[in-house]
């Protein structure tokens, strides 16, 4: 089976989107919904170069305007990535409106390449976070218990200013990321003064070490606490003031940053054709346990110092007949903001691939071979939502797990997502979603390749949707994947 190399790589870009949305530098005016803007009270703004491994990928432009009713913030921003021999770019605009002390109260988020765009718009209703996406301009609303009204991550640093942190504080700020559409805490510690050099000059800064999502992040700020430099050590990226000219300077295809080599983890020695295998046995290195998911039915986790993982194929023959629909884990089988699978145009498109086939095993073959000949394979970068993909009928592998799960829930098939590293060429991981269908036990499946099951190549490091897809940048830069063990079907 060919693997498409291309359509495993592209998803980083929104990987990296991501990043770069949950570590903007500071707030921003909007031009969105002027009419909503009162009187500008104070206004500020700060270009800032993007760099990923020391090579500028792109550029963030903030500012922020204060008004009677609180603050206005906007981010755009825009990254230029080779890819498989192709500039991609990559644009970002946040909006949004939070309270005086940069509490959330409504935001827009919109990300555009290669001809797609996806929009996400939410807002704060007492403790609960109304979310509204929109697929071909049809709007898909979903409401988030709130615990504590959360910040923006855009807000972190004026937190910091505001509170006046000096070196030994140590604070917890509950926030909510609009690009995963996740609730979660920031957890911030000041340090002392130190050393840190930026472009070749020496400056003394105040060290700010910030915990998200279990990346690490360290920024330094001057006695006004404006950014001097942030750095993800883990992804080798750096965000650094410069001048309007030098952030919209073009990239040069030839300057652009090759992100194939960037995502790729090889192994200690070749494995081989993993579709030739039954069994796997690896050992990863320089990662830690903590947040990830890497035990299921087929991948079992032996050891945790170090950590030693073993990959069973399934055999389908031995799992048992059941026939759909499947009245069992019931919060898999539910629609979500982009997994639609109570849609009209879902149900009809899954009824037309299986037809009258009732037996779970033979429906989820349909559906495997069904979203792998539908789709192109084409690859883009937006927020995956399954009746877009359906529309399109094209994407990467984000897009055929969407619609593959969409499209099984539908039928009554109990269906979650899986993204991880999978194994091409027999000696290199690169980013990838997958599947799993419940039948009898979790079954993972790869719409992708066209696999039922999936090969053991595969190794899952979160389950769950867009929320914790971006968790899995914690081991890029630092996973090495050893091979101990395999054994031929």
């Amino acid at each position: 089976m060919k693997k498409f190399l291309g359509v495993i790589i592209i998803p980083a870009i929104f990987l990296v989107s991501i990043y770069l949305i949950v570590n903007i530098a500071k707030p921003a005016k909007s031009d969105i919904d002027q009419k909503q803007i009162f009187a500008e009270l104070e206004n500020s703004e700060e270009w800032l170069g993007i760099f990923l491994q020391g090579q500028r990928i792109g550029y963030s432009f903030t500012t922020i305007a204060k008004t009677d009713t609180g603050v206005i913030v906007e981010n755009r921003s825009r990254m230029s990535l080779m890819m498989m021999n192709a500039q991609r770019t990559v644009d970002t605009h946040l909006y949004s409106h939070t309270d005086t002390d940069f509490v959330l109260k409504e935001f827009k988020l919109r990300l555009e390449t290669m001809g797609h765009e996806s929009r996400v718009e939410g807002i704060i209703q007492g403790k609960k976070l109304l979310l509204t996406a929109y697929s071909q301009d049809i709007p898909h609303t979903q409401t988030v218990e709130l615990k504590e009204k959360p910040y923006l991550p855009t807000a972190i640093e004026e937190v910091i200013k505001k509170k006046n942190m000096k070196p030994g504080d140590e604070i917890t700020i509950p926030y909510f990321d609009p690009t995963t559409q996740s609730s979660t805490q920031a957890n911030v510690k000041v340090l002392d003064k130190e050393k840190v050099t930026v472009f070749g000059k020496e400056y003394t800064g105040l060290r700010v070490e910030i915990e998200v999502m279990g990346l690490s992040e360290i920024a330094w700020f001057d006695d006004d606490f404006k950014l001097i430099k942030r750095i993800s050590p883990a992804m080798g990226m750096e965000m650094i003031p410069i001048s309007k000219q030098e952030a919209l300077a073009d990239i040069k295809p030839a300057e652009a940053f090759d992100l194939l080599s960037f995502f790729s983890i090889k192994t200690d020695r070749p494995i081989g054709d993993v579709e030739k295998l039954a069994y796997l046995k690896l050992e990863l290195k320089d990662i830690t346990v903590a947040d990830l998911d890497l035990e299921d039915d087929y991948q079992k986790l032996i050891d945790t110092e170090p950590i030693i993982i073993e990959f069973h194929l399934p055999v389908i023959s031995a799992l048992p007949e059941l026939s759909a629909p499947i009245n069992e884990h019931d919060e898999f089988l539910k629609s979500s903001l982009y997994i639609q699978c109570e849609n009209s145009d879902i149900i009809n498109k899954a009824k037309e691939m299986v037809g009258d086939e009732k037996n779970a095993k033979k429906i989820v073959a349909k559906l495997v071979t069904g979203v792998y000949d539908m789709l192109d394979k084409n690859p883009t970068a937006s927020l995956p939502s399954a009746i877009d993909v359906l529309k399109s009928k094209e994407g990467d592998c984000n897009e055929h797990a969407v619609l593959f799960t969409a499209l099984a829930r539908a039928l009554g098939i109990p269906t979650k997502i899986y993204v991880g590293l999978v194994s091409l060429q027999g000696s290199a991981y690169f980013y990838h979603a997958w599947c799993a269908v419940w039948l009898g036990k979790w079954v993972p499946v790869d719409p992708t390749f066209n696999q039922f099951p999936a090969d053991v190549g595969h190794l899952k490091m979160k389950e769950g949707e867009v929320s914790e897809w971006a968790k899995v940048l914690k081991v890029v830069g630092k996973l090495q994947i050893n091979v101990l063990d395999s054994k031929l079907k």
